[in-house]
């Protein structure tokens, strides 16, 4: 075994990535790792024993500018001091609005030095969210990104917050007097550690919620140190987990428990480095510049980077279509052999054709990543098991997780070298995780029920709200377990499957019982639809909404940018694409759960009110602000492909 984890790292990799593999190589001990027992004491040790280290990159004057865990570390302490003056003491709540920056990470280390508790919200949100969550954690001290957001706090969330009593802006003029970096320079002073415990609170971190107002979860330090822990603890080889010289892309916000427990702090409690990304349209530039060796993601980007490959080859010519086929098809099988999952490796020639396809292809598009990237990770949505297939072959390993901000937030992860493709992993060290059916029974292996769990991943609750607390944490006498309200199994390896949510399922007039999330994957598989809902409660057959890809429709069906998306929402090319795509993505789907009529709409958007900040849809919206088109779909559509009658239009 140890042979075929040894030649997945070297065979799956550029000569580039080769040698950074090589690097990677030494074996770290288990007795290697820092320790610490809450963020505190990781974010401390971390300067201590990494100070010269890089530790964030930030884009200036066309490049990426990086400090080391020694500035952050003197930042940090600068920070106590800012916060002690502003009124900060223990238990306090400071609450942050912005996009990932390294002052974010300053002022969430510091926040814990004195030990207060960091309240993170999202530049995307809208103020009444801010206010709400101002209020219910009795803020009283408030940082905000840039001055845009600044000056609409102050005209729109001050008057409504009287608790909050100090706003600061980390972009503002030194001069002005709520300006961070004016402020940091004015308390030089040193202000004295207050030291948590790991049952101290450190996070009241707010779900975005795809229904009702937010609630405010609560992480003590043990919950994400205990994740932290765990997770390097599940890898096969030690020297597979997080080095000190691995470097990541940070564009996952640090506001949400995933980029912030999993990238944040587990790489800085390994010494390694992370360069900011500037946003989504930056992202591939931003890839070549940091060149990362790891990357924390959405499915989405893998996907948008396959897509972009399959348009390629189909628009290629013959030949640099077959040397683009061959070079999937044989990196495919080398990887299928390096996880376990083939007995045989490549043969002579093959492995020839393999090694000078790898250099002529592959290479090429690991180089969309930077070109150093050892593996991928990936949580927040389920990743459809074609594109990490189709990354396995390209060389970089993906391995994808599950959890949720009420365990801080993994429950289960794939690693290198013990991976399941259609699986998010095994379930993490010290968490138990039981599937129940409805009347709370446990159920044997590969059976379909709640997922539910119980360990010190396991939040401490929701601020103020027992009564949903109590909704979604019981107590067997024994130990607290918290229902997750998503639908999974375990296999016979301990792998855990998800899918879909309990109360997203519903059932058709027939009787039969429909969970919608599998379907809307499957279709959203396909590289011309961008997001996809699916309905049919109560109803005869289900329907779907459908966000097309534009561009991609038209680079396929050779549509003018001169027409616009309303001239050609109702071509019989498109239906008949779009139509084509769905009942070809069904093909596992159950044939009473496939969408019988579908319309597109307009994308679902933050701006809108139909995704959360995270990217969650928010399938209750969606449905109802497209209900006549709904209900026009099962008067008008009739072909069992899909296809729309022409008066109906797009929203």
């Amino acid at each position: 075994m140890a042979s075929k984890l040894l030649l997945k790292s070297v065979g799956l990799t550029s000569r580039s990535t080769h040698r950074c593999q090589l690097a990677f190589s030494t074996s770290v001990q288990q007795s290697d790792y820092l320790e610490f027992d809450t963020l505190h004491s990781l974010n401390s040790n971390a300067v201590k024993n990494y100070e010269s280290n890089p530790l964030f990159g930030t884009f200036r004057n066309d490049k990426f500018e990086w400090m080391t865990y020694g500035e952050f570390g003197r930042r940090v302490e600068n920070c106590r001091a800012l916060l002690g003056d502003v009124g900060v003491t223990p238990h306090s709540k400071v609450g942050i609005i912005s996009n990932n920056r390294h002052e974010w990470a300053t002022i969430a280390a510091a926040t814990y030095s004195l030990n207060a508790t960091l309240v993170p919200m999202y530049e995307a949100q809208l103020p009444k969210d801010w206010t709400h969550i101002l209020n219910d954690s009795e803020c009283r001290t408030l940082f905000a990104s840039t001055e845009e957001i600044y000056l609409k706090v102050k005209k729109e969330v001050l008057p409504s917050t009287p608790l909050l009593n100090e706003v600061i802006c980390l972009d503002g003029p030194k001069a002005e007097p709520n300006s961070f970096e004016g402020l940091m320079e004015r308390n030089r002073e040193e202000c004295s550690v207050v030291t948590p415990t790991e049952d101290d609170l450190a996070n009241l971190i707010y779900t975005s919620g795809t229904t009702g107002k937010p609630k405010g979860v609560e992480l003590i330090h043990s919950n994400q140190v205990s994740n932290i822990k765990a997770g390097r603890e599940m890898v096969v080889d030690p020297a597979d987990f997080i080095q000190s010289r691995d470097r990541s892309l940070a564009f996952l916000p640090w506001a949400h428990s995933y980029g912030q427990t999993c990238e944040l702090w587990c790489l800085l409690s390994q010494g390694a480095s992370m360069g900011i990304c500037r946003g989504i349209p930056n992202i591939l530039e931003d890839l070549q510049l940091v060149r990362p060796t790891l990357l924390f993601a959405v499915p989405t980007l893998y996907k948008r980077v396959h897509d972009g490959v399959i348009n390629m080859m189909n628009n290629a010519s013959p030949i640099q279509q077959t040397l683009m086929r061959s070079a999937l098809r044989l990196g495919k099988a080398n990887a299928a052999y390096a996880n376990g999952e083939n007995s045989a490796a490549l043969g002579f020639v093959d492995g020839f054709k393999y090694k000078l396809l790898d250099d002529l292809v592959l290479s090429k598009i690991r180089a969309r990543f930077g070109g150093n990237l050892r593996a991928g990770f990936v949580a927040g949505a389920a990743c459809p098991k074609e594109i990490i297939d189709f990354m396995d072959a390209v060389g970089i390993p993906i391995c994808e997780g599950y959890g949720l901000t009420e365990t801080a937030p993994v429950i289960a992860m794939n690693v290198l070298g013990r991976r399941k493709a259609g699986a998010v992993g095994q379930v993490l060290n010290g968490v138990n995780v039981l599937i129940l059916d409805s009347d709370g029974n446990s159920l044997p292996v590969g059976e379909e029920g709640e997922i539910c769990c119980s360990g010190p991943n396991v939040m401490k609750g929701y601020h103020k709200n027992e009564a949903a607390t109590n909704e979604v944490v019981t107590a067997d006498g024994k130990t607290r377990i918290f229902h997750t309200g998503d639908l999974g199994r375990l296999d016979s390896e301990g792998f855990l499957s998800v899918t879909g949510r309990i109360k997203e399922q519903y059932k058709l007039e027939n009787g039969k019982y429909v969970c919608p999330t599998p379907i809307e994957q499957a279709i959203g598989f396909s590289r011309f639809i961008s997001q996809v809902v699916v309905c049919g409660a109560n109803r005869p057959y289900n329907v779907a909404l459908v966000v097309p890809d534009w561009l991609a429709v038209r680079t396929e069906l050779a549509i003018s940018e001169d027409l616009s998306e309303e001239d050609i929402v109702n071509d019989s090319r498109v239906k008949g694409l779009i139509s084509a795509e769905i009942k070809l993505n069904c093909y596992n789907i159950k044939k009473f759960e496939v969408p019988k009529a579908w319309a597109c709409v307009a994308p679902f958007t933050a701006a809108n009110n139909m995704v959360t900040p995270k990217m969650s849809i928010r399938r209750h919206v969606v449905i109802k602000t497209y209900e006549e088109i709904i209900n026009a779909m099962y008067k008008g559509v009739v072909d069992e492909g899909g296809l729309l009658s022409d008066k109906l239009e797009a929203a």
